[in-house]
């Protein structure tokens, strides 16, 4: 009886004290919360003030993660004028160099934090401790790091990036939207990936390169057409058609008789913005013969170029359904 009570009176212990440890920890989350939420009422007057162009108002040290988080808030209304005077107050009261320091911290929670705050601290000092921070053991590290190169626009970010887009070090969303962030300074780099070993590389290429580049890059990008990977061609088209390259169109239309179905759909939606009357021959022909989703999109196209066309072979017996409902629908968004 003497163990099986001291073994009851253990196991009360252990649970009381599990519970009071939960509820220890409760409270202590609920007191962090607590005083995030005041810390960022405390600091909102204070960031609309920078955003005004007023950087006389400061804020202890404590406060700076707040501010930084309530001007990533506002990151909207972030104009190039006000970049500078965020930049200009953080640099002043030390802050980012005190951030810069974090980012050799031993916690890796602590670092992704940091090269977080410094994308919003808008100062270009930050961009060489985030290009050593994008090459980070710790992958969250990495994603805030190249985020916060985006945020900070920085140029000389754009060939890193780009090599963590084809190593996968960050996932590709994140880099492409830094490197979209940063502009047509990453164009030349960009163009150099078109010829990459591996198709994954140059399938980001070809994409980024239909949202930064001109239609001047029609010609590279024509050559990406003949690719030996599907997913490069297709998103070839789709380049093509976003550059609005017309001189494209004949390439495009070939595209439509390319063996992988990905890429006759990419190339029947891109019609719809290169081709014209001339494309309609063979937009017929694959909205009459080839799958129903290719031909769905094909048809769609063939009303957007030639919709006097269209009609007349909706109204005929032999047109396939997906050129009748096409008219249709062009017919009730008309109405």
């Amino acid at each position: 009886m003497d163990v099986l009570l001291v073994a009851s009176l253990t196991l009360t212990a252990l649970t009381t004290a599990f519970a009071v440890t939960l509820y220890a920890r409760r409270l202590g989350a609920q007191r962090r919360r607590r005083v995030a939420r005041e810390a960022l009422e405390f600091v909102e007057p204070i960031a609309l003030d920078l955003l005004d162009g007023d950087d006389s108002a400061a804020v202890t040290a404590d406060h700076e993660a707040a501010l930084a988080e309530s001007l990533s808030r506002l990151a909207p209304m972030v104009t190039g004028d006000a970049r500078a005077t965020i930049g200009r107050h953080f640099e002043s009261t030390g802050a980012v160099e005190r951030a810069c320091r974090r980012l050799a911290d031993p916690r890796p929670h602590v670092r992704a934090a940091t090269a977080a705050q410094l994308g919003d601290m808008c100062s270009d000092r930050a961009e060489l401790p985030l290009l050593q921070a994008l090459h980070d053991g710790d992958r969250d590290v990495r994603l805030a790091a190249a985020r916060s190169l985006g945020r900070l626009k920085a140029r000389a970010a754009a060939a890193h990036l780009l090599h963590s887009l084809v190593r996968r070090d960050v996932p590709s969303a994140v880099a492409t939207g830094a490197l979209l962030s940063i502009g047509t300074a990453a164009l030349p780099g960009i163009r150099s990936l078109l010829s990459h070993a591996h198709p994954r590389a140059r399938a980001d290429a070809v994409e980024l390169l239909g949202l930064l580049g001109n239609p001047a890059d029609s010609l590279l990008l024509r050559e990406r057409l003949a690719d030996e990977a599907a997913a490069v061609r297709s998103r070839a088209c789709h380049a093509l058609r976003r550059l609005g390259a017309h001189d494209a169109k004949a390439a495009v239309e070939l595209a439509l008789a390319d063996r992988a179905t990905e890429v006759r759909l990419a190339a029947a939606d891109a019609l719809g913005q290169l081709g014209d009357r001339d494309s309609s021959v063979r937009l017929i022909h694959v909205a009459q013969t080839d799958t129903a989703d290719v031909a769905r999109v094909a048809a769609e196209s063939l009303v957007q170029v030639a919709p006097g066309l269209a009609d007349r072979i909706a109204a005929s017996s032999n047109a396939s359904p997906q050129i009748r409902r096409a008219v249709r629908v062009m017919a009730g968004a008309r109405g």
